[in-house]
């Protein structure tokens, strides 16, 4: 008997591609979804691949029993800060989703209290009122981009809660300069550029692009875009510093007064990559949530009228049970970032494979939602899966899990109920005529195409 067969030996890394060819980089930028369920379907739940940027092999679990071993783990042996270190060049080194260890803990803390239960209730005024200002520009009758409207609506929501600026002139340039750097980033250039590009390159690519010849390069429109967000929102940190704190809830406000345990206050260069983390990862991922949220509700009328209903009757999003309902499979169904990884630091067995150091360990969230054996006809729109019930958290984690699972959970989840809501109970909406939608790639998340057209029916008394 072999000893990679002999029961409780740890057996080396799984079966997978070997290639790490051109064509493998392509349809992994293209189509990593289908590519995905490819490599499942021959290699079956645990399988090994080289993926563009990481240094090392790459193990996708969709097994609960090894998924759950890794939100469990040693976090010393297993790093998330160093498997996101492809976000370093766009949130900076200071960003929470970049850190491990006791740094990590340290921002954690800090950042913990601005999205604490009651404090991130008190912003539900501040995402309804944002909510009612989109849908007063929503046409009648004309096909629009829902996508494009939750973008509006969340980095709204996310700039003034997070800078407590009600002044939408003093927040347009930063709203200008954030919404050019998306648009870029995002691209299919930039997106290939973004993943393609190995982390020990791209901050020398960013310095290249802002100065000399550099600005003539392909990529020196979406440099600059970044290092306007950048400056503006240090000038931003600048500002209130100057003055001062008193009698605000916001969220810069209060990391400018949290103190460490060592009575130690944030850094600018804290700042500035936290403030830049809330603002991309807080508006891009919830308004592709919510867009995805009105398809599959468009698409299924019955469910459509259910929800239309309660949102219509219940005010309270803690009460909304349907408004969730349909939120939470949206997000089983399609997941807007499909993975998670760890980096493994030390020697660690997960399911039964030995990982080295070097290798990366990666939760397939996408895989795992889509299990016939956990969800029973998994392609199908079902909100009743959410309804009473509690669900394993080695079967459903769209927002990670852990020690590191996502700090604005709860923000996004209350902000998506009330934007969701405060939409069914005063527009009636429908599918653009010809609409045929199919899911794009934008950067490391996965939208809805053409931006989810759809048009206003009529608008409720």
């Amino acid at each position: 008997m072999n000893e990679s067969t002999v029961p409780g030996v740890p057996r080396a890394l799984p079966a997978g591609p070997r290639s790490r060819g051109l064509l493998d980089a392509v349809r992994w930028l293209r189509a990593p979804l289908p590519m995905l369920d490819d490599l499942a379907a021959r290699y079956g739940a645990v399988f090994s691949m080289q993926l563009p940027r990481l240094p090392g092999p790459a193990v996708f679990f969709a097994e609960p029993a090894a998924i759950r071993e890794l939100w469990t783990g040693d976090p010393h042996a297993l790093n998330a800060g160093e498997a996101n270190v492809i976000l370093r060049s766009v949130l900076g080194s200071n960003s929470l989703l970049v850190l491990d260890g006791e740094r990590h803990l340290r921002e954690r803390r800090l950042m913990l209290p601005p999205f604490h239960g009651e404090r991130m209730r008190a912003y539900g005024t501040a995402m309804r009122d944002a909510t009612l200002r989109e849908l007063a520009r929503w046409p009648i009758g004309r096909p629009f981009s829902i996508l494009a409207a939750m973008q509006a609506i969340t980095l709204d929501v996310i700039m003034r809660t997070i800078f407590g600026v009600s002044d939408a002139a003093q927040l347009a340039p930063l709203r200008d300069a954030l919404v050019r750097w998306t648009t870029l980033g995002t691209s299919p250039f930039g997106t290939a550029m973004f993943l393609l590009t190995p982390p020990e390159h791209a901050e020398r690519v960013q310095r290249l692009a802002s100065h000399g010849l550099g600005r003539l390069l392909p990529w020196a429109k979406l440099m600059r875009a970044q290092d306007d967000t950048d400056r503006l929102v240090r000038e931003l940190i600048a500002q209130r510093r100057c003055t001062g704190t008193a009698g605000r809830e916001d969220v810069l406000s209060m990391l400018l007064e949290a103190r460490d345990e060592h009575g130690q206050p944030m850094t600018d260069d804290e700042l500035r990559d936290e403030m830049l983390t809330l603002l991309l990862a807080g508006h891009e991922t919830t308004a592709t949530t919510l867009a995805w949220t009105l398809h599959h509700l468009l698409s299924h009328p019955a469910w459509l009228a259910r929800v239309r209903a309660e949102a219509a009757e219940v005010t309270d999003p803690e009460r909304m049970v349907l408004v969730d309902a349909a939120i939470k499979e949206t997000l089983r169904l399609t997941p807007i970032i499909p993975m998670v990884g760890r980096r493994i630091a030390q020697p660690t067995t997960l399911g039964g494979y030995e990982l080295p150091v070097g290798a990366f360990a990666i939760a397939c969230i996408y895989l795992v939602h889509r299990r016939p054996d956990l969800w029973p006809a998994p392609a199908t729109f079902d909100p009743s899966r959410f309804i009473g019930k509690k669900i394993d958290p080695t079967h459903y984690f769209p927002f990670g899990g852990g020690a590191r699972r996502c700090l604005g959970m709860a923000f996004a989840s209350y902000e998506m109920k009330i934007v969701l809501s405060t939409i069914l109970a005063r527009l009636e909406l429908a599918a653009a005529p010809g609409r045929r939608v199919r899911l794009v790639r934008r950067g490391i998340t996965f939208a809805p195409s053409n931006g989810m057209p759809a048009v206003v029916v009529r608008r409720a008394p």
